[in-house]
């Protein structure tokens, strides 16, 4: 949730989600390899390439296999290019990266050039000093490349302290011929999609895939319901603890929502202690019905390994009469940032604008499928597919975006909430989880 610039970015995504927003996949050729025709940034490059021996670190989360090769491609044709060059490289899986870029950040071994997420994660390094400013680092052309919604996202107090890799939002995936043999039809209210959930359940489906071993999976519903049921200032108000107060009966309902569809059974067994990747397969194959998951996941996750036209995408539905806003969505923009501690700035921006040269967008957008966030590249139609033009149909229509809470609220509030959603699904009530959120906010915002 952007307390400014989300209606704008709403508007901009249509320029530059088009072509592919996804996380992975395998490329055409199995290289993975950046263009070769790429050139590294213009006036930059040329003394980057002349000049004295340069050592950096980078480090990001890609580390799957048909991930990694882009990455790793990326930085090898850079430092051919640019043989006074080196880069460091270090990949940490998704889950555990979060746990090390705060000990790093902490401590003096921090990577030079790093992947972080939008929202509290890039304003709370910001505000620590931990992330250099980059708008003196940075060209009017290469800062003008970028979708100017898009980049807002790594700005904080109208300053550009990140820029933005690729927009990711959520979506319902529904297994199309499941639908067909049960009659159904896509639901549009929460009181429909329950009802869609009832009859699977009746007809010995599972409705939904839903793995929160990790414990996320299941805050991405809150995230979403939280937004509806909330009226927009005090959510607004609540999650920067401007207020901090979360005592809108609308949190409280969102958890008993989710709760119920657990109690009912529309989620399959083990769901909390099931990862996410398994509740991904177990749609691949048919064993649910419906999962609500990321356009970050359409290609490699789904078009991948899905037979064509088994599966296609609608909005999580609203729930009629709620308070909040039922025109946002839930979205994040991954970012890389600079560390403070960096000792050649001036080339690591290099390696960024190579990163985000033309040719280098294209072929990430085709290899990964993530979503370019130069506008030159994002307005390609190439690599595209019904499911993922139909779900940006959807989000050309919404009026803005709010992170899911672990990227959007402080840090330590996130943690005790999420990690109590774990509990909603064994011994704790959505008043008593509300009640420790409540407490850590309030704590937080003493201390502050």
């Amino acid at each position: 949730m952007k307390k400014a610039g989300s209606i704008v970015l709403a508007t901009l995504l249509s320029l530059s989600v088009f072509a592919g927003c996804s996380s992975s996949t395998q490329s055409d050729s199995g290289s993975g390899a950046p263009a070769s025709g790429s050139e590294a940034g213009s006036t930059p490059a040329a003394s980057t390439a002349e000049g004295d021996q340069v050592t950096f670190k980078f480090m990001h989360q890609w580390a799957e296999e048909d991930r990694l090769p882009y990455w790793d491609n990326l930085v090898n044709s850079y430092m051919e290019k640019n043989p006074n060059v080196k880069i460091e490289t270090e990949v940490v899986p998704n889950e555990p990266y979060k746990e090390k870029i705060r000990v790093m950040l902490g401590g003096n071994d921090v990577p030079d050039l790093f992947f972080t997420w939008d929202g509290e994660w890039v304003s709370r390094f910001a505000k620590n000093g931990a992330i250099l400013e980059l708008d003196s680092l940075m060209s009017d052309e290469f800062k003008g490349s970028f979708n100017q919604g898009i980049l807002t996202t790594g700005q904080v107090d109208g300053k550009q302290y990140s820029l933005p890799i690729r927009t990711c939002v959520n979506f319902v995936l529904y297994n199309t011929k499941i639908f067909e043999e049960n009659s159904i039809t896509i639901p549009k209210t929460w009181n429909e999609f329950m009802d869609v959930c009832e009859t699977l359940k009746s007809a010995g489906v599972t409705p939904i895939a839903l793995g929160n071993g990790e414990g996320w999976a299941a805050a991405h519903y809150i995230s979403a319901l939280n937004v509806q049921l909330v009226p927009w200032d005090t959510l607004n108000d609540d999650y920067y603890l401007t207020t901090g107060a979360f005592d809108d009966p609308g949190y409280v309902e969102a958890l008993n929502l989710l709760k119920g569809m657990n109690d009912k059974g529309y989620f399959m067994d083990g769901m909390p202690s099931t990862s996410q990747n398994i509740a991904r397969e177990m749609f691949n194959a048919g064993q649910t019905a419906m999962i609500y998951d990321q356009c970050a996941s359409f290609k490699s996750y789904y078009l991948d390994k899905m037979e064509e036209g088994s599966w296609d995408v609608f909005a999580l539905p609203v729930v009629e009469g709620a308070k909040g806003d039922l025109d946002m969505m839930v979205a994040w923009v991954d970012q890389f940032a600079v560390s403070s501690t960096c000792k050649s700035p001036e080339t690591v921006i290099d390696f960024l604008e190579y990163f985000y040269n033309e040719e280098n967008q294209l072929q990430m957008q085709k290899d990964l499928g993530f979503v370019s966030t130069i506008s030159a590249v994002a307005t390609s139609p190439e690599d595209s597919f019904p499911q993922l033009i139909k779900a940006m149909d959807i989000i050309n229509q919404c009026k803005g975006f709010i992170a899911v809470i672990d990227l959007e609220m402080d840090g330590s509030v996130a943690s005790v909430y999420q990690s109590d959603i774990q509990e909603l699904f064994t011994t704790k009530s959505p008043e008593q989880i509300m009640s420790e959120v409540q407490a850590e906010a309030a704590r937080v915002k003493a201390e502050q």
